[in-house]
C-alpha cells in the first residue's frame, strides 16, 4: 500500500462528490471537503487509517491501518 494513498482522492474530487451527492454549492463543497480531508489526515496521524480513495462505484472509502485490522481480526 502506498504511504500517500490519499492522493487518489484529493480535496477537489471530494468537493465534486459532495456537490453531486448533496447538491452543495462550490463554496460549501470546498469547505466541507477540506474538513473531510483534515479529519482523515488526523485519523491517519493517529494510526487509525492508512488513507482513503474512491472505489469503483464512486464511494469514498477508508483504508484501515494494519494495527486496526489486526485488532478487528482478533475479536
Amino acid at each position: 500500500m502506498s504511504d500517500n494513498i490519499s492522493q487518489s482522492a484529493p480535496v477537489e474530487s471530494i468537493a465534486s462528490y459532495l456537490k453531486q451527492i448533496h447538491g452543495y454549492d462550490q463554496a460549501r463543497a470546498d469547505r466541507e471537503a477540506q474538513q473531510v480531508v483534515d479529519d482523515f489526515k488526523k485519523m491517519q496521524r493517529l494510526g487509525y487509517i492508512q488513507g482513503w480513495y474512491f472505489d469503483e462505484q464512486g464511494h469514498l472509502e477508508l483504508i484501515p491501518s494494519d494495527e486496526v485490522l489486526s485488532r478487528l481480526n482478533t475479536k
